[in-house]
């Protein structure tokens, strides 16, 4: 038995997530198909975390087990004659038989992109979210800072997230300007469902000025997703990089 580890990048424009679902097309049962198709093998391929509908990822990780006998970089050869032209496998290699890419990450890159400017994008609509009016960054870079270190996010995660503790650590919030696109990277050991998008959506208010950096921090404090802002939509999201020992 071999555990292949591989580097995934995709478009999640035309999926339902990462994780398979019933009676939808989603990433991971892309991929298990067509390693399936070249080994004969039915395999339970694990991610290092689940992506939304629409959301994109540069850096996935994922491994399976198989008894293959298909050099690495064959495989990955292989898979990406099969794969649709928005999954690319970017590297296959051999792991020791006990890593799994979900319990062994050490913490995870998001980044966010905003269209600040009062037209729509056309070429780049299924990758960034628009805000017509100007957007004060200053603001939500103050209103950022309060995400760095350990705090309960009770107040920016779903409804329907199941995880146990809401407790995270964000080692990383700050904004990049790119001509009409701001980007914002957030780099934690975990996030809870919907994370990123509930503080995006958050962090916007206070770059429109609905509300201040202060108040964001009593959002943040309060443990009460009622008080915080809309979730940001999916297409802006993009997991950037996995970070292992």
């Amino acid at each position: 038995m071999r555990n292949l580890r591989m580097l995934v990048e995709y478009d999640g424009t035309n999926y339902h997530g990462w994780q398979t679902q019933l009676d939808q097309v989603t990433i991971q049962s892309t991929i298990e198909k067509s390693v399936e198709q070249i080994t004969q093998e039915r395999v339970n391929l694990t991610g290092s975390g689940r992506t939304d509908a629409k959301v994109h990822a540069f850096g996935q990780v994922a491994n399976f087990r198989s008894k293959t006998n298909i050099e690495a970089p064959l495989l990955k050869k292989a898979l990406n004659s099969l794969l649709p032209e928005d999954i690319v496998i970017k590297k296959m290699e051999e792991a020791p038989l006990e890593f799994d890419s979900c319990i062994d990450a050490l913490s995870k890159t998001y980044r966010y992109s905003i269209l600040n400017r009062p037209e729509p994008c056309a070429i780049g609509r299924f990758y960034s979210s628009q805000v017509a009016r100007p957007l004060d960054i200053e603001a939500m870079e103050e209103a950022s800072a309060y995400l760095l270190g350990e705090h309960d996010f009770s107040s920016f995660r779903s409804s329907s997230c199941s995880a146990r503790n809401p407790i995270r650590n964000v080692q990383q919030a700050e904004f990049r300007k790119e001509k009409d696109l701001i980007h914002f990277y957030i780099q934690s050991s975990g996030f809870l469902h919907h994370m990123v998008r509930c503080i995006v959506g958050t962090l916007m208010d206070v770059g429109r000025g609905k509300i201040t950096s202060s108040d964001f921090r009593g959002i943040l404090e309060a443990k009460d997703r009622r008080l915080a802002g809309r979730t940001a939509k999916p297409q802006g999201l993009c997991l950037m990089e996995v970070r292992y020992p």
